[in-house]
């Protein structure tokens, strides 16, 4: 008798334990229904988002697209002698504008001085006059960087970095600025404006390093 009973009291300690641990998962995939909110996933790390959240993909993909489209609008108004169009002469070699070619955009334009490529570009200022100048930098002249980029009405020198206002444009000699083209070295009538191949060829020089990285 006492053997069966120690028999029976050992089977009772060796309850299946695979049993255990099944019965242990159903209640806590139980509780996990019913515990976790519906829609709410778990964070992914970093900035991922998560693909079950279309919303939020949404939102990202609009405001990308929004950046491309704002980043697009400002590349836009960034004119330069990238842009440039060749110059056009008279028949004395001087170069001629017309003046109703010109717009608060500046209009740049290229030519070829016995071998030297220059440039100049001409402009309206907000109080109406057109203004010139060569596309190069007073003090930086040399440099192959020494030219200028337009971003709505400022004028930045690609060398030192300086930035000047279109108002500023064919003001003043001296200073790290472009170099002007004043109205005593040009003709201006109301329809074009003629600037002598001698003034070109005096500032010739600057450009003899002139973007050549």
């Amino acid at each position: 008798m006492s053997n069966n009973k120690k028999t029976n009291h050992s089977k009772k300690k060796n309850t299946n334990p695979l049993l255990i641990t099944a019965i242990a998962v159903g209640v806590l995939a139980i509780a996990i229904v019913f515990l976790v909110p519906e829609g709410k996933g778990t964070k992914l790390p970093g900035n991922i988002p998560d693909s079950s959240d279309t919303s939020n993909s949404t939102d990202t993909s609009d405001s990308a697209n929004n950046s491309a489209n704002s980043s697009d609008s400002t590349d836009s108004s960034i004119v330069s002698s990238e842009d440039a169009i060749p110059a056009v002469f008279n028949e004395e070699g001087d170069v001629v504008i017309q003046t109703a070619d010109i717009s608060e955009t500046a209009t740049f334009y290229t030519m070829d001085v016995e071998g030297t490529t220059v440039g100049l570009f001409a402009l309206k200022a907000s109080d109406g006059t057109i203004r010139t100048a060569f596309d190069t930098c007073q003090i930086c002249n040399g440099s192959p960087y020494a030219f200028f980029i337009q971003q709505g009405d400022k004028f930045q020198c690609q060398n030192c970095g300086n930035i000047y206002s279109g108002d500023m444009i064919e003001q003043e000699r001296g200073g790290c600025n472009p170099v002007p083209i004043m109205a005593d070295e040009k003709k201006e009538t109301d329809t074009e404006i003629t600037i002598p191949l001698k003034l070109i060829k005096e500032n010739a020089d600057r450009f003899e390093n002139w973007k050549k990285f």
